[in-house]
Parts: structure tokens; C-alpha cells; sequence
């Protein structure tokens, strides 16, 4: 099986066996007149290929960091409404509740505006986000 990385979209040329498995996951299209699948790369997709054929190296670092920034994303999902402080300054003048900077929190981390690694280790975005909790 025959892979190829471009602009986040996997292209893969496969076999009629191999053709049919990845037909079965809904997850690629196929291209009649070149001759070869091709998807938006995700999660699931990436595990089903590597389940079953194996990935290219470039695939295996891009499954790697999409499972490291969905695992952050998990552990901001999960925090008590205690724990929950912005990474940054908000742009708006209102109080956030805890659910709104958690969802900030989240897309801050989704977007690559702040990395992973980075929550763990600097606790300096914490002690700079003390805000006042509304009652």
C-alpha cells in the first residue's frame, strides 16, 4: 500500500483487497480516474491504516501529536469547575464562567495558539489568569 502526505490529506493507492477494507470505513474517497484514495487525515483514520497495512513514517509523527493535543484537550475537559483558569487574558470585559473558559481553554489548545506541553510545565498562564470567581 502506497501512501502519500499532502496538505493534511492522505493519499493512499491500494489493491481491490485492500480497496474494499477502506471503502468499509467510510473515512477516504476514491479517485476512478487516478487511481487511488484519499482523506482528510483524523485519528481513526490513521488507526485503521496502521491496523492494517501500516503507515508511512510522516503519518505515524502527524497520529502521534493529533493523540497528544486530543489527550490535553481531554484532561481540560475533565478538570473540576475549581481548577479551571484561562491560559490567557480573555477579550471580553465580563466574568467567564467556568464552563466558557474551559471551552476557550480547549480551542486555545486545538488551534496550536498554546502547546500542550506548555499547560503541564508552566504554571505562569495559571498564576496570571486569578480570576474572580462569580457567585
Amino acid at each position: 500500500m502506497q501512501q502519500k502526505i499532502d496538505d493534511g490529506i492522505l493519499f493512499v493507492k491500494a489493491s481491490k483487497e485492500e480497496g474494499s477494507m477502506i471503502r468499509s470505513w467510510r473515512m477516504m474517497t476514491y479517485d476512478k480516474a487516478k487511481g487511488y484514495w484519499f482523506g482528510q487525515m483524523s485519528i481513526p483514520l490513521l488507526e485503521n491504516l496502521m491496523a492494517n497495512g501500516g503507515l508511512i513514517p510522516p503519518a505515524k509523527e502527524a497520529l502521534a501529536e493529533m493523540k497528544r493535543i486530543q489527550a490535553a484537550i481531554d484532561a481540560e475537559r475533565m478538570k473540576p469547575d475549581e481548577e479551571v483558569r484561562c491560559y490567557i487574558e480573555p477579550p471580553v470585559k465580563a466574568t467567564l464562567y467556568a464552563h466558557q473558559r474551559r471551552a476557550m481553554n480547549m480551542a486555545l489548545i486545538n488551534f496550536g495558539l498554546i502547546e500542550p506541553d506548555q499547560i503541564k510545565e508552566d504554571k505562569k498562564c495559571r498564576e496570571n489568569a486569578n480570576m474572580p470567581e462569580r457567585s
